[in-house]
């Protein structure tokens, strides 16, 4: 039976005390950086002399762990860890997944490919925006028409339906 491990802590100083070509795979939901976005300029300059850069203030929920995408330096221990063939699966941020990708080509990888989550954002699917304007408003809508309900047969259904999508 194949053994799962699962490490919890400081993931530099844990990458740090494995050795070299020692893990299969590295799958990871990592702070996705949604705090202030640094001088972008001077950010990439510092990854590309030093690998880091120092980020102030915070991110999601005010939490300073998630001010910014993981440095360059923290993906090439992960690079340094993983076994020849071994590859990367790493969530990212829809605003900060450039900056991830980055930091990870940075770091010596090869992006092969990416996997994209795409999902709409805003208004619900079900919601008209034009009835959600208008009732804001206080405005009434004339009717301008009405329509029998393929389905619907008993008459008081149909115009409960018609009030309910006309209201």
């Amino acid at each position: 039976m194949q053994r799962y491990e699962i490490h919890h802590g400081d993931n530099l100083e844990w990458l740090r005390s494995q050795p070299d070509n020692s893990i299969d795979s590295f799958v990871t939901d990592p702070p996705y950086g949604l705090g202030k976005e640094p001088d972008m300029v001077k950010c990439l300059q510092d990854w590309i002399d030093h690998g880091y850069h120092e980020v102030k203030g915070s991110g999601f929920m005010s939490k300073k762990w998630d001010a910014f995408v993981p440095h360059p330096i923290f993906w090439k221990e992960v690079f340094r860890v993983l076994k020849p063939g071994g590859h990367v699966v790493s969530f990212g941020g829809t605003r900060t997944y450039d900056l991830m990708v980055l930091a990870i080509r940075l770091a010596g990888f090869e992006i092969r490919d990416q996997l994209i989550w795409a999902y709409g954002g805003g208004f619900p699917k079900s919601a008209n925006v034009s009835k959600m304007i208008d009732k804001q408003a206080g405005a009434k809508r004339e009717v301008v028409g009405r329509r029998k309900h393929p389905t619907l047969t008993d008459t008081n259904k149909i115009e409960e339906q018609a009030n309910a999508s006309h209201g």
